[in-house]
């Protein structure tokens, strides 16, 4: 495969540059903030093994679920060494080239479930382990008909099961002795109103999610009514996932996003109209392909744990978003999952992603972006929609003097971003998203991101290459004291114990 091949490329590279006394970080002292570079262009990544996968099927011709099953209703496994996806939200441990990830497996409108795998060489390969918390295990498509009752040329698997609506956002946290996994739990009615979905593992080597079930034990579409499932989190606010751990910190302390569906026009929380995106972005969304305005608000709070299970929450972060803005240039979203880093004078760094109306998506997918903070609540952005770590396709867009899609006298053409991202211009696989970074530190200054795209916007105008894993790595201009949840390796090399 290519991307293989790049990816022995870029790893050369990578070593090269880390090791040969590179100069990048000569001017630091005279810069408080961490400025990141490149090493090398952003890659797909590729996984061994596992459930289906986009790329063995026929769904780049538009058969959502071809060769998901055979001819007598068998899944159809991964047969060898495959593109990532369709896997996203990737939440990964370790160091150096030895990497523990967990991922979100969801074939759109198929399935979805939690899966485990491990990298030895940073993340640009993949071995599959575990899958868990699968939504359903039968077929799609079982009566081998179209949409339009007529019989599937194709052989079959091209209709859905209705929904991938199972269990996601996966996040696992070693507290006291237990190890648990954290979900969010999709189902209607359910989502971003439940707490947390807690399931506490027993991790064996190659097995490290044992302790999950096989199949999801909460609440689905088809049974909504069900209570929420137990044991699960206390004290967060309408959480959508963990985005990460505070490194070093005790007690534990989390940062996690809250969403709060329809947000913006209902209830306490509503918004003077001229503060929804559909006010000023009606005529965009309507020459667009018809998108829908987003009334979700997001939030990343801080809450701290003793336990793992009961959360005291600490309040919203400050400087990282406005969910009021409906400017091109500002954000109004952002994204559950992300990074955490520990600097060397004390303070915290944050790899994030963010969005706003021109996505008409909560799920904030634009760009990742860059902060820091000295108490994790107030953050500067250093790295921000038009100067960001990486983004998707630019936008040309006719605006006003407050940022506003419009015509006529008083406008400007503007771009966004206004700068080329630091990773360099968006590629093919994330040209529609670009989010979830979750890194971890190769050494002293340079840091491995693996993160999720999307070749368009929407999975259903790309149903080929969609939810892709992906992968780059930066170079600091400071030494980093710790990155992500395993950055002061207190759980040792356990990623070594999953292989």
């Amino acid at each position: 495969m290519k991307s293989l091949a790049a990816g022995v490329f870029l790893l050369a590279l990578f070593s090269t540059q880390v090791f040969a006394g590179d100069d990048r970080d000569r001017d630091h002292d005279r810069d408080p903030h961490v400025r990141w570079t490149r090493n090398g262009a952003p890659t797909d990544t590729s996984i061994t093994g596992g459930p289906w996968t986009l790329e063995q099927s026929g769904a780049a011709n538009g058969l959502k679920s071809s060769g998901y099953c055979d001819a007598n209703g068998n899944q159809i496994g991964n047969p060898g060494t495959e593109r990532m996806e369709p896997y996203y939200f990737p939440s990964i441990v370790g160091h150096g080239k030895h990497l523990q990830g967990y991922f979100d497996w969801r074939p759109k409108d198929t399935d979805e479930g939690v899966v485990a795998a491990f990298s030895n060489d940073a993340g640009q390969t993949w071995t599959f382990q575990q899958l868990v918390l699968e939504l359903r295990t039968h077929c799609p498509d079982q009566a081998n008909k179209e949409p339009d009752g007529e019989k599937d040329a194709s052989g079959g698997n091209n209709a859905d099961n209705g929904d991938d609506d199972g269990q996601g956002h996966q996040f696992v946290i070693k507290i006291n002795g237990h190890t648990f996994l954290y979900t969010l739990v999709r189902a209607n009615n359910h989502i971003d109103v439940d707490d947390l979905a807690i399931h506490e593992l027993t991790p064996l080597p190659g097995l490290p999610l044992n302790g999950a079930p096989a199949l999801s034990d909460a609440p689905t579409d088809a049974t909504s009514g069900l209570p929420e499932i137990s044991p699960h989190t206390f004290g967060l606010k309408n959480p959508d996932g963990i985005l990460g751990v505070v490194p070093g910190s005790n007690p534990l302390t989390i940062i996690y996003e809250q969403k709060i569906l329809n947000g913006d026009k209902t209830g306490v929380t509503a918004l003077p109209a001229s503060q929804q995106c559909n006010t000023s972005w009606a005529t965009f969304y309507a020459n667009n392909g018809g998108l829908s305005p987003n009334d979700d608000i997001t939030f990343l709070r801080l809450a701290t744990t003793t336990d793992g299970i009961h959360f005291n929450d600490l309040g919203p972060l400050q400087g990282l978003n406005d969910p009021t803005t409906v400017s091109l240039t500002g954000t109004r979203w952002l994204a559950t999952a992300g990074t955490i880093l520990k600097l060397r004078d004390g303070r915290f760094g944050l790899l994030f992603s963010g969005g706003n109306c021109i996505d008409a998506d909560s799920d904030a997918f634009h760009y990742i972006g860059y902060a820091e903070s000295t108490d994790l609540i107030h953050w500067t952005v250093i790295n921000g929609i038009n100067n960001p770590i990486a983004s998707v396709f630019p936008a040309l867009l006719s605006v006003n003097a407050q940022g506003l899609p419009a015509t006529g006298a008083g406008t400007s053409l503007v771009t966004i971003p206004a700068h080329t991202p630091v990773v360099g211009n968006a590629q093919g696989f994330f040209a529609g998203r670009v989010y979830a970074p979750s890194a971890t530190q190769f050494d002293d200054n340079n840091i491995t991101v693996i993160f999720a795209g999307y070749h368009t916007q929407k999975p259903k105008n790309g149903l080929g290459d969609y939810r892709t894993i992906g992968r780059f790595s930066l170079h600091s201009s400071q030494h980093l004291v710790a990155v992500g949840q395993d950055g002061d390796r207190e759980d040792g090399d356990h990623d070594e114990d999953n292989r």
